[in-house]
């Protein structure tokens, strides 16, 4: 299947062998790869308990009978297909030096290999108006998501909180929520990423920034324009680097923190960086959460 939309099959074909699983307890309807609060007797071993009336006796323990002349039953834990909601910042300020292109990239991936191991995907972003495809499954939808991806555009003037009050509504069972953005409301937003947390849900913030703002490199006088706002400033890079340079560290470590403390996962992105050994990085981990 062609998927030219947002990343090339080369891009996607090096992160073939890996998988997006889920490090929390999720919920679904049927098997899959991902752990279920639900249990029941499939071929994952979870825990004893004593024997009840009605229990199938094939999954009594015998051997634990005849040590302690007690019935105990063995119970398994039951795995889930995954629903993984990705919340996309379309805001003026992500469109700079290419974050808005990364965003895409990574959400198209990571969307194309939650789709591709059988689970479900969708995304949602708001600008003018919510616009979201819902999480669902299967090649057609595959095409449906990355066709979104492809008409977004970084020109909206709603907050990113906004968006994640939305996906609060939208995600009715536990499952996975990526939330890709600058982070520039960060007052805002990252409350409501830690109340999708508290909710149940594995969330992973997905931070995209564009290499000149870390460093302010550019040489002479310059007149810099806040994408949100419209306001404008004269600087001479060269006065105010070095400061600049120590508050952009100290906020990004600020939101670093504040992801982390709360036990979501955090992936930093960074225009002009390799994207396949980020990705690698964070989805192997996630293999020995299965």
């Amino acid at each position: 299947m062609s998927r030219p939309h947002v990343v090339t099959s080369s891009e996607l074909q090096s992160l073939r062998d890996l998988e997006l699983v889920t490090r929390r307890t999720v919920e679904g309807l049927r098997q899959g790869l991902h752990r279920s609060p639900f249990h029941g007797f499939s071929a994952e071993f979870s825990q004893y308990r004593h024997y009840r009336q009605g229990d199938d006796l094939k999954h009594v323990d015998w051997k634990a009978l005849a040590r302690t002349d007690r019935l105990y039953t063995r119970q398994f834990r039951e795995t889930t297909n995954l629903s993984a909601l990705f919340v996309l910042d379309v805001s003026r300020s992500m469109n700079f030096g290419g974050k808005f292109d990364l965003a895409r990239q990574v959400t198209a991936v990571l969307g194309t290999l939650v789709l591709d191991q059988g689970d479900a995907a969708g995304v949602l972003a708001v600008d003018d108006r919510p616009r979201l495809v819902p999480p669902r499954s299967g090649h057609h939808h595959l095409r449906v998501f990355l066709s979104q991806l492809a008409h977004l555009t970084p020109a909206g003037g709603a907050r990113l909180a906004d968006a994640l009050k939305q996906a609060a509504t939208v995600m009715k069972r536990r499952g996975l929520v990526i939330v890709v953005s600058d982070f520039y409301d960060d007052e805002d937003a990252l409350p409501q990423v830690r109340r999708l947390a508290r909710m149940g849900h594995d969330v992973v913030v997905v931070h995209t920034l564009a290499r000149e703002e870390l460093a302010l490199d550019m040489g002479g006088a310059a007149e810099f324009v806040d994408l949100e706002t419209g306001s404008t400033l004269m600087v001479q890079p060269s006065a105010v680097r070095e400061g600049y340079i120590a508050a952009v560290q100290q906020w990004l470590t600020s939101v670093h923190d504040t992801v982390t403390r709360d036990g979501m996962e955090y992936l930093r992105l960074v225009t002009g960086s390799p994207l396949e050994p980020a990705l690698r990085r964070f989805l192997m981990p996630r293999r020995g959460g299965r």
